[in-house]
């Protein structure tokens, strides 16, 4: 895996003419991928209609007994916000804990590292966050209070804009992502970018209490998180992008786990604010889209 960082300016000189001021904004690349990896094509074109995206987290378990209420939530709110929704279902705690009835382990290095810092496990599943406001009181939500959140989230204004392309070699079971982060108003907050992989329709057993048998044998986890391609903290972006126009680009592979059906993989990335932790911007792409 090669690293390297490379600053390009969207305004060229062409042919015999010189330049002596090279203007705003820049790209700036940060690259950590397979040489395997394709090149990454992204438009510099502005976005002239941004859309704020919010990041849902719902903190479960398969022996959780009403964790599949919280799901259903997460699945209503995702049909009456479409694309502006992003989930994710954190996997930590007593009830990821497995077991001879219960053998699948979900949990994640990044979920476990968010959950003894939120303490959303502690607080009992289920419960999740809704881009991470208010920490460290009031960040803890159930269920019910998700789509009120949302929706004074959806109300603020999008300062930062993201895009997400993924490709899969096959040839080398490698998963290919670049994310591209634009600033679009200047801010003075340090920002990190953080990274990761889902995965969709797993089938496994999961305790219901609202089931005769009390367990569903083959429930649909959906929205699992697998893997973070980078810190679970992110990294920090602050130092290449902060004014109006900045972008940067940043590039990523990961070997595909065996366990993992590549048909239902997607990736998440998201854009928070690295001392207050609240996300600014999110954005999905499924990897065979």
């Amino acid at each position: 895996m090669n690293k390297k960082i490379i600053g390009l300016s969207l305004l060229m000189c062409i042919y015999f003419y010189s330049c002596d001021i090279i203007e705003e904004p820049f790209i700036t690349v940060q690259d950590e991928v397979s040489d395997s990896c394709e090149s990454f094509s992204f438009s510099t074109e502005p976005n002239n209609s941004p859309i704020r995206k919010i990041l849902l987290e719902d903190y479960t378990g398969h022996t959780c007994g009403n964790c599949p209420r919280a799901a259903e939530k997460a699945y209503e709110l995702q049909e009456i916000y479409g694309d502006q929704l992003v989930i994710i279902s954190v996997h930590a705690g007593f009830f990821s804990n497995t077991n001879t009835s219960y053998p699948s382990d979900f949990t994640s290095n990044t979920g476990d590292t968010w959950d003894n810092l939120f303490g959303n496990s502690n607080a009992g599943n289920p419960n999740g966050m809704v881009n991470r406001m208010n920490y460290p009181n009031g960040h803890i939500l159930q269920f019910n209070e998700w789509q009120q959140n949302i929706q004074i989230e959806l109300l603020k204004p999008v300062s930062v804009d993201l895009e997400i392309i993924t490709s899969y070699n096959q040839s080398n079971d490698l998963i290919c992502v670049d994310v591209q982060t634009k600033i679009l108003s200047s801010l003075e907050d340090d920002l990190s970018l953080t990274v990761l992989i889902i995965e969709d329709k797993i089938i496994s057993k999961q305790t219901d209490y609202q089931t005769e048998e009390g367990y569903v044998e083959e429930y649909e986890q959906n929205h699992v998180l697998r893997k973070g391609l980078n810190s679970p903290w992110g990294e920090s972006i602050s130092q290449e992008v902060n004014q109006e126009g900045d972008y940067l680009i940043n590039r990523y592979s990961t070997e595909k786990d065996p366990s993992w059906d590549i048909e239902n993989i997607s990736v998440v990335a998201f854009v928070s604010n690295s001392n207050s932790y609240e996300v600014l911007q999110a954005a999905v792409s499924h990897l065979n889209e």
